[in-house]
């Protein structure tokens, strides 16, 4: 094939100019001999100015950003061969593909000022013919009030752990397991049920841990990290990836625990697409080091050995995904890409959150205006962003709830936005140098207000937990304007501190109490006020704000500024 390629190029000398002899190995081993760290800056941005326009299940839209430079060839691996011509563009329409396929393309540019370059094997992967259904599972409360519609399937821990198990039944051809701990024999033995019946079971575990539930017999072949760098931190399966109709990921925050699936938060997504399927096969692959039912040791990559190499921008269905697996993909960058996009607000609720970058972008974000709120389990770890976070006036807190672990890993961006598309930031990855750096860990960025509805339910009702006095509730107001007697609000302008003093209505029953910012979204709330109530402000920026209050009498609105 290389001596075939050679005898083109000579044919084609116009070719070989445009192409500035390149390497010619690079061309042909597409999947990793010649791979490229690329930085995905922006959703679909695959290289620096260069955009995935549109993904179809046999097609594929780029267009060239930079207007100093045109599209003079391509090379798409399955083709294995350079298509150059007289388009001098900066659109490239690549057709005829295979549904849910990965394809790596090697792009040659023409600058002005007549230099040249070349974007090796940039792996980009084909929509599938799948539903694209994105079902939300939590094991805690949800602030139903806060609904556009959406809902998570449910909130049980007991049916989230059986519909892991029911899937794992309905396999057929595949399973592919990355857990970092299993404590739970019934998951265990649904995967000896699949693999004495044929299907082809395959499991990583974290050497670290007792995985107690794999210390029986198992039908299966199992490959542990054991190494002092990092860990095996994935909780994702892979299940019938060869059928575009039945193939499934799971993936969230939870381990297969009894505390994690029972009592501590968490949370798991069940996606039924083939191309994220093929994906996160492609990342459990990298580390059994083969594509067989047998690991192959010697092609085994964990951590800092694996390799930026699968594509990072799906479209699941109708909704834009973002995937990344650490360390290989740089991901807290492109997380902190994703906040830096945010126009509105961003809560996170997180178990760690060490890592300065990401929390430079949130004070960033806070003193840009936006609506910041987090929570933390881990406040006190070695390392933790929480002090410096609460030193810059972040509205963020410790978890609050005695004897339940906070192990969520996720980020709400802009879920009340009119002009932005909400979107949340899930999967096992932590905010943590250990996380982007040396373990496995999976991320999804998931563009769709429905998913990010539902996420932001379950942090309102986690925040009203912790942050009893500022939880808040629905925007729905009662109509009817009817002022109560001698309500004061004071300081007014004030620091970021106000009182309001309810004498002479100490018979009206106050509902709620609302503040709103200057653009109509509400910033904090309480339920039930049975007295004088302190309201701080300081997290926010200095600006002109509305406190609503709703007693049974009607509405009250106050006006307040904010001036330091």
């Amino acid at each position: 094939m290389i001596e075939y390629f050679i005898k083109k190029m000579k044919l084609c000398p116009q070719l070989t100019k445009s192409l500035n002899l390149l390497p010619i190995m690079a061309l042909f081993f597409c999947p990793n001999i010649f791979w490229q760290q690329i930085s995905a800056q922006q959703g679909h941005l695959v290289e620096s100015q260069l955009l995935i326009e549109r993904i179809h299940t046999e097609s594929i839209h780029l267009r060239n950003l930079d207007s100093q430079r045109v599209l003079t060839a391509f090379h798409l691996c399955k083709k294995n061969e350079w298509i150059a011509g007289g388009f001098r563009s900066s659109e490239l329409v690549i057709e005829n593909l295979e549904s849910a396929t990965v394809y790596h393309i090697s792009l040659a540019w023409e600058y002005l000022d007549g230099s040249r370059d070349t974007s090796f094997n940039l792996p980009v992967i084909t929509r599938s013919n799948s539903s694209g259904e994105i079902l939300v599972y939590f094991n805690s409360s949800v602030e139903t009030e806060f609904s556009n519609g959406a809902e998570p399937v449910s909130i049980s821990g007991t049916v989230l752990r059986n519909t892991i198990i029911e899937k794992i039944d309905q396999a057929t051809t595949s399973i592919d397991v990355a857990a970092y701990n299993n404590n739970r024999s019934e998951i265990v033995q649904a995967l000896n049920n699949a693999a004495n019946r044929g299907v082809r079971v395959r499991y990583i575990a974290e050497g670290e841990n007792a995985n107690t539930a794999l210390n029986t017999s198992l039908a299966f072949q199992v490959l542990e990290r054991n190494d002092d760098d990092g860990i095996m931190h994935h909780k994702f399966l892979v299940i019938d990836v060869d059928d575009p109709d039945n193939c499934w990921i799971i993936t969230g925050s939870t381990n297969l625990t009894t505390q994690q699936i029972a009592t501590d938060n968490n949370h798991m997504l069940f996606i039924q697409d083939q191309s994220l399927a093929v994906v996160y096969e492609m990342e459990f692959e990298e580390m059994w080091g083969s594509n067989t039912a047998s690991p192959n040791l010697s092609q085994s990559r964990f951590g800092a050995n694996k390799r930026d190499n699968t594509p990072h921008w799906l479209m699941v269905g109708e909704v834009p995904i973002q995937s990344y697996f650490s360390p290989s993909d740089n991901t807290a960058f492109h997380i902190s890409a994703a906040l830096q996009d945010a126009e509105e607000s961003i809560s996170f609720a997180l178990l760690l959150f060490t890592h300065n970058p990401l929390a430079e972008t949130i004070i960033q974000k806070h003193f840009q205006g936006l609506n910041v709120r987090g929570l933390i389990n881990d406040i006190d770890a070695s390392g933790t962003r929480y002090p410096k976070l609460k030193s810059n006036n972040i509205n963020v807190h410790p978890n609050g709830v005695n004897g339940v672990q906070l192990h969520h890993k996720y980020a709400i961006i802009d879920a009340d936005a009119l002009n932005s598309q909400p979107k949340v930031i899930t999967g096992s990855h932590n905010w943590t140098n250990r996380a982007n750096n040396h373990n496995d860990e999976n991320t999804l960025i998931i563009h769709s207000t429905a998913i990010t509805n539902i996420f932001r339910q379950e942090f309102e009702a986690r925040w009203c937990e912790s942050v009893s006095d500022q939880c808040l509730v629905s925007y729905a107001i009662s109509p009817g304007e009817a002022a109560m007697s001698q309500i004061k609000v004071y300081p007014n302008p004030t620091n970021g501190k106000i009182q309001l003093d309810f004498e002479g209505n100490n018979d009206a029953v106050i509902r709620r109490v609302l503040v709103f910012d200057h653009l109509g979204r509400m910033i904090k709330g309480r339920k039930n006020v049975s007295e004088d109530v302190s309201i701080n402000l300081t997290a926010f920026p200095d600006g002109m704000y509305q406190v609503v209050i709703e007693s049974e009498m009607g509405i009250q609105r106050l006006p307040v500024v904010i001036a330091r």
